[in-house]
């Protein structure tokens, strides 16, 4: 099956309402965006699987945590930091025709944020922490997913950005920084869900990576 043909059956099992105005095109050129080299998770992948859990949410405005999850990692280079807001900005060209200014904001607004997901813990904007827990779902799923996971993200990275050992002190310290804090995620549901695995998941790779010096 091509990738048009995935992408229309894929589509077509989403709820009207979050797709509708938006024609094929538009999420085909979403779609394009994730085929860039190297991105072993940061691929389109990652976005059906984030999408695949916004029904289980309730959402103020389901319509734009979607779309801002479609195009939340559209433009994605290992190491860069304008990541976010490239994304953020090619959604906005893309969905011009088929959302409203409010709406556009709104997903600027959330793809941006995903550029460090705890500075937004206490903005009380539910569609954004619904859509920031969803992102970093991840970090909750079984082991072997998240094995998956950290090798895919080690794969982005080395030798593309950085080298092996670099990484590894970069990896390291965020995952320390990450488990340090009171709560891994925002939103009540994703805690419930998510929280006591991903701690063990954490906690499961810095033992890894400190194994590897």
């Amino acid at each position: 099956m091509s990738n048009a043909d995935e992408l229309s059956s894929w589509l077509a099992k989403l709820p009207r309402e979050w797709t509708a105005g938006c024609g094929a095109a538009t999420f085909a050129r979403a779609r394009a965006a994730y085929d860039a080299p190297v991105r072993p998770y940061h691929n389109w992948r990652h976005v059906e699987a984030c999408v695949a859990q916004l029904a289980s949410f309730a959402c103020d405005h389901p319509r734009s945590v979607f779309l801002s999850l479609v195009f939340h990692d559209a433009v994605y280079v290992a190491g860069r930091t304008d990541n976010e807001a490239n994304s953020a900005e090619l959604a906005r060209a893309v969905l011009e025709g088929c959302a409203s200014t409010p709406e556009l904001d709104a997903i600027d607004r959330m793809i941006r944020a995903t550029s460090d997901h705890h500075a937004h813990a206490n903005s009380g904007d539910r569609d954004l922490s619904v859509m920031l827990d969803i992102d970093l779902s991840i970090f909750g799923a079984s082991r072997d997913e998240y094995s998956r996971y950290a090798h895919a993200i080690h794969d982005e990275y080395v030798p593309s950005a950085t080298t092996d050992a670099r990484f590894r002190i970069g990896r390291l310290e965020f995952l320390e920084q990450t488990l340090a804090l009171p709560s891994l995620f925002i939103t009540s549901e994703a805690s419930r869900r998510w929280d006591g695995p991903a701690r063990a998941n954490l906690a499961w790779e810095i033992d890894q990576l400190k194994s590897e010096r």
